[in-house]
């Protein structure tokens, strides 16, 4: 009887446990002619391998994924103090930073 109510309790407590949540990134976004800049400067850490810089205006899309952005200082995390450069093109409007499971910026480039 003892172990059947430990059973029913251990079945239960799988559903008590929080849920995997989506990490949030506090960033700050500079542009010149040539690159957007964008810098972490506070929450999660995310690997970088996860994220993907989207480049967009109204005509064109350009993804960059960690082997085509400048992650400085070099290593596999994207956390405090960390800055993610990608090229710029005139007339591009929107940046995004983004991972599989959640959008952790979006601005406009101005």
């Amino acid at each position: 009887m003892a172990s059947y109510y430990v059973a029913v309790f251990a079945a239960s407590l799988g559903n008590l446990l929080p849920t995997e949540r989506a990490p949030t990134v506090t960033v700050m976004m500079a542009s010149t002619t040539d690159n957007v800049t964008l810098y972490h400067k506070g929450s999660d850490w995310v690997r970088a391998a996860d994220l993907e810089v989207i480049v967009s205006n109204a005509t064109a899309t350009r993804k960059y994924r960690s082997d085509m952005f400048v992650l400085s200082p070099e290593k596999q995390v994207f956390d405090l103090g960390s800055s993610i450069v990608v090229p710029y093109q005139p007339g591009d409007r929107q940046v995004r930073l983004v991972m599989p499971r959640a959008v952790l910026f979006s601005g406009e480039v101005r």
